[in-house]
């Protein structure tokens, strides 16, 4: 079986998209199939870009970019020749290689409809992979924007949804009832041998969102924690300047003086930040309870579980429906005086922490293996029918 991915982020270094088709394209490979990751726009920064080569094999798995460069434009009008033009010939690329199966995920509904027309013409089969919900930043949304939310999905043969949450809205709210499969997050253990533990740290890799990801209150926290442990540390990966959030986080440091405490490492590798993540006494990953949050499943979850050390979550949406407090995970609610009272509960209690810590990561191992996800995923393309 022939299956191309189209991704719209950086590969094979990029973010949380990326790390899931790499690990959707890894599985199939190791199932025997033909499989290429096809990036159709410069996906990269100019400025510190995260990959330079416009195609390759990494991990054993082929990727193409249909520019002669990476990086995006500084401006407009080139930048959207690119989307324009790339989307163009992606389509082009399938009726030269014919491909059973194309699954992409975030493109715009002009993308959707000419691959879907190529595809029809060629009887592949056109699947698009969902893992946030439509209009992802409103609490709530009109009937307009339902109309549109199913029109941009209506052009699929099937879905990959990362939770039932997903499936639930997209059959009951968008009434859009098509073949689909839960997949959830996946995980491919890196652990390789035990590493010693930093006493205190505490880590948070995520987008410096408070919306999303509740850097905010996690720094509201961390400064009442400094008062009673001066040797704890917060290490925050990724760039906290792109952030909207970004000038409210640094008066927040500037006015409870803790920068000392807090170290920024920038954008790291995977091999770094798998590091930095075991060798680190807990992970934060507190979601705040809105409408994004509750369809959604953060992908860096499960890179924490698999670390083997204790994580830390809000009981938002999937995470709540999956995982047991005090078994397999710690649960905190969503304001600044809980998670600093149960991070202190993690740090005075280090043998059950531990064994939560490994509890999570066997649940990871077990529910959220790539290799056997995969394999469920090319049964149910057998059974799709295009209409």
């Amino acid at each position: 079986m022939r299956i191309y991915l189209l991704l719209n982020q950086p590969y094979p270094n990029g973010y949380a998209l990326s790390k899931r088709f790499h690990l959707y394209a890894k599985g199939f490979v190791e199932h025997d199939q033909d499989v290429k990751i096809l990036i159709p726009r410069p996906t990269d920064k100019i400025i510190k870009p995260l990959n330079n080569n416009i195609k390759g094999c990494y991990d054993n798995i082929e990727y193409k970019y249909f520019w002669k460069h990476t990086t995006r434009s500084k401006f407009f009008i080139v930048r959207r020749w690119h989307d324009f033009f790339g989307v163009f010939m992606a389509g082009i690329y399938f009726l030269t290689k014919k491909p059973d199966i194309v699954i992409t995920s975030t493109f715009s509904n002009i993308a959707f409809f000419y691959w879907k027309v190529i595809t029809y013409f060629l009887s592949t089969k056109f699947i698009r992979e969902k893992n946030e919900v439509d209009f992802l930043n409103l609490s709530t949304i009109t009937y307009k924007q339902i109309k549109k939310a199913k029109n941009k999905n209506r052009w699929f043969d099937g879905f990959i949804f990362i939770n039932k949450q997903l499936r639930d809205y997209t059959n009951n709210v968008l009434k859009i009832n098509k073949p689909s499969i839960i997949v959830p997050i996946l995980v491919k253990d890196f652990k390789k041998a035990e590493i010693k533990i930093n006493k205190g740290t505490i880590l948070y890799s995520g987008t410096y969102v408070e919306r999303k990801d509740s850097l905010i209150t996690i720094l509201n926290a961390f400064n009442t924690l400094v008062k009673t442990y001066k040797h704890i540390k917060l290490i925050l990966t990724g760039s906290p300047e792109i952030s909207p959030d970004y000038h409210r986080i640094m008066q927040i440091i500037k006015e409870n003086d803790i920068g000392n405490s807090i170290e920024f490492t920038g954008y790291l590798n995977e091999s770094v930040l798998q590091k930095f993540m075991s060798s680190s006494e807990i992970l934060l990953v507190p979601k705040p309870d809105n409408r994004q949050n509750r369809y959604n499943f953060p992908t860096k979850l499960g890179e924490y579980l698999i670390t083997g050390r204790p994580v830390l979550s809000t009981k938002v949406g999937t995470i709540g429906d999956l995982f047991t407090g005090e078994e397999n995970i710690f649960f905190t609610e969503f304001d600044a005086d809980s998670m600093a009272n149960k991070i202190k509960y993690v740090f005075e209690n280090t043998e059950l922490a531990n064994k939560i810590g490994e509890n999570g990561r066997k649940f990871a191992l077990k529910e959220f293996n790539y290799y056997y996800q995969s394999k469920r995923m090319i049964e149910f393309f057998n059974t799709i029918k295009i209409k």
